[in-house]
């Protein structure tokens, strides 16, 4: 990076739009409308823009949020807007791809970027970013969240403190004090002051003044990088654009089970469990491929596979969306107990007995939980949405299982819609293949050559090794639900046709570890 703040750079000092015309190919520069018209289109780019426009090196040099930060907390995400030189141009040749990002990375400041994300909701509306923030604002930022103070609010929210990197100390304190009188005054017009400390390059940002000010105690005797759990999984993890970490037990200890059961922070100790440390890192593969990987360790959840999902790439070519599971018939009882246990513990918090829920629903729906559930996704499934109709769903499953027991389940369900849905079946060797219509059946007991589609081995390089696979050609989904709309014509957005596919990977074969990579694919 340069001396220039206005956005990423060259080697050579070129803005970066020009040193990447020597490396695309010519592409349309016409703007598109930021609003995209496709629902998937929003969603998929938003996936994008929402990352990498906060987007940094995370073992750059210099000081990093972690050292002004305090010590002690259970979360961690940090970003820098000025990455490392290989990610930079991957990221712009990528995110160039795409007619609604191409122009904004010209010339967009991406602390500007960031600014604009919470000046509305915060009160700052009426900042003049380049005069009153640019001066001073660097481009590191950190969030941390501890546990809350003491309280009797079942449900407690986390404290929350921000380290955000200065350029200026004594501007970046008038420019602060400015920012705290506009965002005072809080719901139900009740003083609310932002509270900050500048201290060492970086402003400690917190809900109150007395936060603040403990933070920056607490820094000086212990700061978040001489965390080893935490420094060793952010190291683990590589480089790449952005990064975040969770500690569930931490977590847990700071706010409760019930808290997290609920939707807190985690969101999700009865699925996964009540332990273990979770890593996020996101970054660019070449300039064709953008990234999100994690990794949990020592999680009481996870290790329930004993092989690989197989099949997966067999599919018919002409799916859209392909999923894959391993070993869910072992799968499914560890996620019953796990969740089981979770709301078992909420009872005192408004939740109905969960032994009651199961016996109505078995009694309601014929069957056995769990063990017939998991002899619906049996040893290995593979299931796939067809893009050849638009005038049907056109969706299926492949289950190599105990046929028997999976077709008496299925019958106890037909039975208990009252004949409003019957899917049709197809028994082949070990295998039952369930779908919405005879023709999908037979596609699925045929197979196919979903592997040589064009971006699906990019997409999911880790196959071989996955227990748990998804993968989805956006353009493919839009044109097989609602082709026929629009006099018969699927309208795809532009932003959509750069994507080959989307697909995640996940593993989880050694006990109390586990690891997914999500990618997505263009050209």
């Amino acid at each position: 990076m340069n001396g220039d703040d206005t956005g990423w750079s060259g080697e050579s000092g070129r803005p970066a739009a020009d040193v990447l015309a020597a490396y695309d190919e010519p592409r349309d520069t016409s703007r598109a409308p930021w609003l995209l018209v496709g629902g998937a289109a929003v969603a998929v780019l938003a996936l994008v823009a929402g990352v990498t426009y906060g987007v940094g090196a995370l073992s750059g040099g210099g000081s990093q949020p972690e050292d002004a930060l305090p010590g002690g907390a259970f979360g961690y995400a940090k970003v820098d807007l000025d990455p490392s030189a290989g990610q930079k141009l991957d990221g712009f040749r990528f995110m160039r791809k795409f007619p609604a990002l191409r122009e904004r990375l010209a010339d967009e400041d991406l602390r500007e970027v960031v600014f604009e994300a919470v000046a509305e909701g915060a009160g700052w509306s009426e900042v003049d970013f380049d005069s009153e923030v640019a001066p001073w604002m660097g481009k590191r930022i950190g969030v941390a969240a501890y546990a809350p103070a003491e309280t009797d609010d079942p449900f407690p929210d986390p404290t929350v403190v921000v380290a955000l990197q200065v350029t200026d100390a004594d501007e970046a304190r008038q420019g602060l004090d400015r920012l705290a009188d506009l965002g005072a005054g809080g719901a139900g017009g009740e003083p609310s002051r932002l509270g900050f400390v500048v201290t060492d390059g970086y402003a400690l940002l917190a809900e109150t003044q007395a936060v603040a000010d403990g933070a920056a105690r607490d820094a000086e005797d212990r700061n978040l990088a001489s965390d080893q759990q935490l420094a060793a999984d952010l190291s683990a993890a590589g480089d790449g654009v952005m990064a975040a970490w969770l500690d569930m037990g931490r977590a847990v200890d700071a706010l409760g089970a019930n808290a997290l059961g609920m939707g807190g922070v985690g969101g999700m100790t009865g699925a996964f469990g009540s332990t273990g440390r979770s890593t996020y890192l996101a970054r660019f593969d070449g300039p064709d491929v953008f990234e999100i990987s994690g990794r949990v360790t020592d999680a009481d959840a996870a290790g329930w596979a004993t092989h690989a999902v197989e099949g997966m790439d067999e599919l018919p070519e002409s799916s859209v969306v392909a999923f894959a599971l391993a070993d869910g018939e072992e799968l499914v009882p560890r996620l019953y107990e796990s969740l089981r246990e979770a709301l078992r513990d909420q009872r005192g918090q408004g939740m109905p007995d969960v032994d009651e829920m199961v016996a109505d629903a078995e009694r309601d729906l014929g069957i056995e939980i769990p063990e017939d559930v998991a002899a619906l996704l049996g040893d290995n499934l593979v299931a796939a949405l067809d893009g050849t109709s638009s005038e049907s769903v056109q969706v299926g499953a492949r289950v190599r299982t105990d046929v028997t027991r999976a077709e008496r389940v299925l019958d106890a369900l037909e039975s208990g819609a009252g004949g409003e849905w019957v899917l049709a079946r197809e028994r082949v060797g070990d295998d039952l293949v369930v779908a919405s219509t005879p023709e999908q059946a037979r596609r699925l007991a045929a197979g196919g050559t979903l592997g040589d589609r064009p971006g699906f081995g990019d997409a999911m390089p880790d196959l071989g090794e996955a227990d748990l696979a998804l993968w989805v050609d956006p353009k493919g989904v839009l044109e097989a639900l609602f082709g026929g709309m629009g006099g018969g014509e699927a309208s795809t957005d532009e932003n959509l046709e750069p994507i080959e596919g989307i697909g995640l990977t996940a593993s989880s074969r050694d006990e109390g570890s586990g690891t997914f990579r999500l990618r997505l694919v263009a050209r």
